[in-house]
């Protein structure tokens, strides 16, 4: 068995937990995928007249499945990314202009979330995971592709053996752009920076149901927050006084956008303009002041609108 052999593909389920069976067409490209079955172990401690241990109970309760993306678009504007599944599979909403944009949005549902069949094959091994909701970060950096680290928890199932598909993802002809040109600011202000990361922060629960054979009914998503990260070029704190932002907690508005080709292009921003500045820290980048800023992606009181990815 070789093992650069894996698979993963997802598809957005009808029901939940009701495998939906993604095929080849439903292939993700990715990177670094790593599994982990969430197991639970109950010691038997009863007093018996002998030595030695009794043997435990144990048994799966989930499945957790992580691996990174490239991001781009599917090549054509308003037709969703290969990745769409995915996001809405984080509680983000996808909306879909023909011909213009695709747009995803935050939603605060929590049972009657969106979520996907993940099909893992290693070798000849298949994990078919149904019941999969998640939570992902975007690592974004100069002269680099962008990239998604994913994260998934699903209802458990044992490896089965299955020889492993033949699939080329959808968008696999697409290459993905290189963060530049990004028309990046903060505060409607231009800023030199070498990355933004942007954590969206979902917060993945077992929901028990003693109804249910494994006495899982469902991983949900009960909250987020939303974080990121920038380091720009010290300026004039006329331009823009980091400190001063953080010390107000100022909502200032934030945007970027990989990409400068129709079809592949992704807009990320604060789109109620309330990215709220964290404590600077002062570093150095090549002999050049910087300051590492957090930040926090705050929703306005009408409520899931703190970011959009917006493809267009």
């Amino acid at each position: 068995m070789f093992d650069s052999s894996a698979v993963v593909a997802a598809k957005i389920e009808t029901v939940y937990g009701t495998d939906i069976v993604p095929v080849a067409a439903n292939a993700i490209l990715c990177g670094s995928p790593e599994i982990e079955v969430i197991g639970k172990k109950i010691e038997r401690n009863g007093l018996v007249n002998f030595f030695g241990k009794m043997p435990a109970i144990q048994f799966g309760e989930g499945v957790k499945i992580s691996f990174t993306t490239e991001l781009k678009g599917s090549g054509a504007a308003g037709t969703a990314p290969e990745l769409g599944p995915l996001f809405r599979a984080c509680n983000l909403t996808q909306s879909i202009s023909a011909g213009v944009s695709v747009a995803y949005d935050p939603n605060s549902s929590t049972t009657a979330a969106e979520s996907v069949s993940i099909y893992f094959y290693r070798h000849d091994h298949l994990y078919k995971i149904a019941g999969c909701r998640g939570t992902f970060t975007v690592d974004l950096k100069a002269t680099e592709v962008g990239k998604i680290n994913w994260e998934f928890t699903g209802l458990y199932t044992g490896p089965v053996d299955s020889s492993i598909i033949t699939a080329a993802p959808a968008d696999l002809a697409i290459k993905p752009p290189v963060f530049g040109s990004a028309s990046f600011a903060v505060n409607a202000v231009a800023a030199i920076i070498e990355s933004l990361s942007i954590t969206m922060g979902n917060n993945v629960v077992k929901r028990a149901d003693v109804n249910s054979a494994s006495g899982v009914g469902q991983y949900m998503i009960t909250g987020r927050e939303v974080t990121g990260e920038i380091n720009p070029e010290t300026v004039a704190l006329s331009t823009i006084n980091y400190v001063s932002l953080w010390a107000a907690a100022t909502a200032v508005a934030l945007t970027a956008t990989v990409g400068t080709v129709a079809g592949n292009k992704c807009k990320i921003w604060s789109k109620n303009s309330s990215a709220v500045i964290g404590q600077p820290k002062y570093g150095d980048r090549e002999n050049m002041l910087i300051e590492t800023v957090p930040v926090t992606f705050a929703p306005s009181t009408a409520g899931n609108d703190e970011i959009q990815f917006l493809f267009t």
